[in-house]
């Protein structure tokens, strides 16, 4: 259906010609009109798309307070096209936020243009106001308070359960600066405290409040505790931060729920998964991450580098959640190949393409009720991942092949260890998605940023290892435990991991001593002896200058294939992973098949 564009022109050759080229390009007219009364009315009875508008018109009103009440009442955009371009008409017609300004006389070409934008903009903006509007309801339905604010500490919105904690409507505190909507103070003295905000964004890290009292608008007081989470922009950039909180004490109730924790280790166990949390990062995460699964948000972005944990997290977030009796749905996006990815996630129905012959739930129905895992989101292709924005957006899809929309209820966690921002500049993946993923974001810390868990970590491993091989080692040796310590981790706690079961393979004692301690990354094992600078400095001498996971995996594979003299099958085997597999990191790597 073509647009309708009213024109509101009071001089009527120039009225008919507009009408006569605008009909021509393709367009409706909706009606001509010549003063700033009709066109209210006109717009009032049969909305256009656009306004084509002389700022110079008849009526009590002109042209440019004329566009201004039609984007106030009736949200149509206005394209200015006038004769007039001097300053004063120029700046009383941005009052309107005008999509175009056009100089008499026109020429076809340029009004042509000017239309076409003018019309793509405004949808533009329809959509993201819609996308926003969205947001702002889910938000709005959480018992949990939130509230996010700019670069320079301003409101940008709060949902209805901050309102009601802080005093402040939303209209009320949009604008204003935070420390004047959250004023903490002490609980016990009623000393006034700053809000650590500054210290989030400046350490990028979650921030925890706990036991403080929140002053009102109205001088009342709540008791509440929550975190502060910085906020990345698409450029990679700081773009404020996120208040998560709520009333009363986080002791008042099961920190967490259906887990028990294991003090020995400072272990949280949930379902048949642990996470080791002795560290205060870790246990500041953990308490964020929590806030977040009680908060029933229905997407959360987890960005870290490869083995940090971000599956584990994925999984606390689930099992700590209102779903967690739901079915918790994972999937590797960079592990099955684009052509089959789409009728993974969204099913399909007989007929869809060739070969299918039977109908398939895809795995956005199969995680109804609970949450979808999206390892690796940004190998998305940008064909699934505007499929995908609507999943998000409308909580519905329709299998391939199919005609009917279906409704899902669940929470999707998406996880990378790319650099999610740059692909967004790189043009390599949509900014709407991003956007839509990271309103809510978990950011697990690389190992070598919280040592202190690196050995609770360690001894963990040693218990569910012994389990697993039938073996009974008791710990590990001190000069084992300097070895582990003083480790960078390129591969963080998988690396760890791994290093810990190879050493229990190859251990004889009852204890791991350093002979056993192998890192791959490195190509070397430590020797034990002297633990001063010189050691150190010919240990790190001795590694080769690229200890990059892709460089480590790459060596892997060929050695694997030189083991089993090219075999794919017996190299897969080896490696622990299936033949197809294999297959698809050779290609990533560029490693020639023949």
């Amino acid at each position: 259906m073509a647009d309708r564009i009213l024109i509101v022109e009071d001089e009527r050759i120039t009225a008919e010609d507009l009408e006569e080229v605008l009909k021509d390009l393709g367009y409706q007219v909706s009606g001509v009109v010549s003063s700033s009364e009709e066109a209210i009315r006109e717009a009032q009875r049969n909305p256009p798309d656009l306004v084509l508008m002389d700022i110079r018109i008849r009526g009590e009103i002109d042209g440019a307070e004329t566009a201004l009440l039609l984007r106030e009442r009736f949200d149509v955009p206005v394209v200015y096209l006038t004769a007039h371009a001097d300053r004063d008409t120029l700046e009383r017609a941005k009052q309107s936020r005008p999509l175009g300004y056009i100089v008499k006389p026109f020429h076809e070409a340029e009004l042509h243009a000017s239309v076409e934008m003018a019309l793509y903009k405004h949808r533009h903006d329809r959509r993201s106001r819609s996308r926003e509007q969205h947001v702002t309801n889910v938000l709005g339905t959480l018992s949990l308070g939130i509230a996010s604010v700019d670069q320079d500490g301003t409101i940008r919105m709060m949902n209805r359960a901050a309102e009601g904690l802080t005093g402040w409507s939303m209209e009320e505190a949009i604008g204003t600066p935070v420390r004047q909507v959250f004023r903490l103070a002490d609980a016990a003295t009623g000393r006034d405290l700053e809000l650590p905000l500054e210290q989030a964004l400046q350490q990028r890290a979650v921030v925890e409040i706990r036991d403080r009292m929140l002053i009102t608008k109205g001088g009342g007081q709540n008791l509440v505790s929550g975190n502060i989470a910085p906020l990345r922009a698409a450029d990679g950039g700081p773009s404020g931060g996120v208040i998560m909180f709520e009333a009363g004490t986080a002791e008042t109730e099961a920190p967490y729920p259906l887990t028990k924790v294991m003090k020995e280790f400072q272990t949280i166990e949930f379902g048949r998964f642990q996470i080791v949390a002795a560290s205060q990062p870790m246990k500041r995460l953990l308490s964020f991450t929590l806030r977040v699964a009680k908060s029933e948000a229905s997407t959360v972005l987890i960005e870290g580098e490869s083995g940090t944990g971000k599956d584990l997290m994925a999984q606390f977030l689930h099992y700590s959640s209102t779903r967690r009796n739901g079915p918790f749905v994972a999937l590797n996006c960079s592990a099955i190949p684009e052509a089959l990815l789409e009728s993974e996630l969204f099913g399909r129905e007989p007929g869809a393409y060739t070969d299918a012959r039977s109908q398939k739930k895809g795995l956005l129905e199969v995680a109804h009720g609970g949450t979808l895992f999206l390892d690796e989101i940004g190998d998305l292709s940008p064909a699934v991942q505007a499929k995908f924005l609507r999943v998000l957006e409308q909580q519905s899809f329709r299998r391939l092949g199919g005609l009917q929309d279906i409704t899902v209820d669940l929470r999707v966690v998406a996880a990378t260890n790319r650099d999610l921002a740059g692909a967004v500049q790189s043009g390599t993946f949509r900014l709407d998605l991003f956007h839509r993923l990271s309103v809510i974001q978990i950011a697990p810390p690389p190992l070598r940023d919280h040592p202190e868990d690196i050995l609770p970590l360690a001894n963990h491993f040693v218990q569910e290892h012994n389990r697993r091989y039938k073996v009974n080692i008791l710990g590990i040796s001190a000069d084992a435990a300097k070895i582990l310590e003083r480790y960078h981790w390129p591969g963080n706690v998988r690396e760890l991991r791994n290093v810990i079961e190879r050493a229990i393979l190859l251990e004889e004692t009852d204890q791991l001593q350093i002979g056993s301690i192998q890192f791959v990354s490195s190509r070397m094992a430590p020797q034990p002896a002297s633990f001063g600078s010189a050691s150190e400095q010919a240990r790190t001498q001795s590694e080769p200058a690229d200890l990059s996971l892709r460089n480590s995996e790459r060596t892997l594979i060929v050695q694997a294939l030189e083991k089993s003299g090219g075999n794919k099958t017996k190299a897969a085997a080896l490696l622990g992973i299936s033949r197809d597999v294999l297959r698809y990191r050779m290609k990533k790597l560029n490693l020639d098949e023949d």
